[in-house]
């Protein structure tokens, strides 16, 4: 349980999404993405289950694949990111447009969805740590599938209590250079893990 909840809890992409979509947009946007983490997440560990995990960690350039995917990814959301924080702030009388508010919740949801499962690591790294945790003498395959629904139940609970404590400090956030030092600081969280999964490590 201990473990879990620390490698849950470790910041990466999801949490900097999370936060850019509460601080973006609505707080419906990042649950609606958290969702879609949660739910790419269970596809990863059903095709994981399914030895898809297997195949990946033998076919370096299916692998190698994946990951640039999702590091290409991660440098679009960085970009975007990054063009936020470079932005001249808009008048404080001036009302947002609707395009700055943040996606909807749909696209928020998709956003959420590639962001979790467009790093193969996620599942393979599901199927290499649940099965140490299995009971001895019960069935692979059904201890794994309870302890990946309670891993992904533990993740949606911390990404909601995330989302919750964003939206406690956005008062404090919404100042102009609060802002733009976010998005900036959003923007390397994105780029530096789009260069650690491009690189493999």
């Amino acid at each position: 349980m201990t473990s879990s909840l620390l490698v849950i809890m470790t910041p990466g992409p999801d949490l900097a999404l999370i936060t850019r979509l509460v601080l973006g947009g609505t707080r419906r946007a990042a649950a609606a993405a958290a969702i879609g983490m949660i739910a790419a997440g269970a596809a990863q560990a059903a095709l994981g289950a399914a030895g898809l995990a297997a195949l990946l960690t033998t076919r370096p350039q299916l692998f190698t694949a994946f990951r640039w995917a999702g590091a290409l990814v991660l440098v679009a959301w960085a970009v975007l990111a990054l063009r936020s924080a470079l932005r001249p702030p808009a008048p404080a009388a001036a009302p947002r447009p609707a395009a700055e508010r943040g996606p909807g919740v749909r696209v928020a949801f998709v956003q959420g969805l590639l962001c979790t499962g467009s790093n193969p690591k996620v599942g393979i790294f599901l199927m290499a740590f649940l099965p140490q945790f299995v009971p001895a003498g019960a069935d692979p395959a059904a201890g794994v599938a309870v302890l990946a629904a309670c891993y992904l139940a533990m993740g949606l609970g911390w990404l909601l209590v995330w989302m919750r404590l964003v939206h406690r400090m956005a008062r404090f956030l919404h100042s102009p250079r609060a802002t733009r030092f976010t998005h900036g600081l959003t923007a390397a969280v994105f780029g530096t893990f789009a260069v650690r999964l491009a690189l493999g490590g």
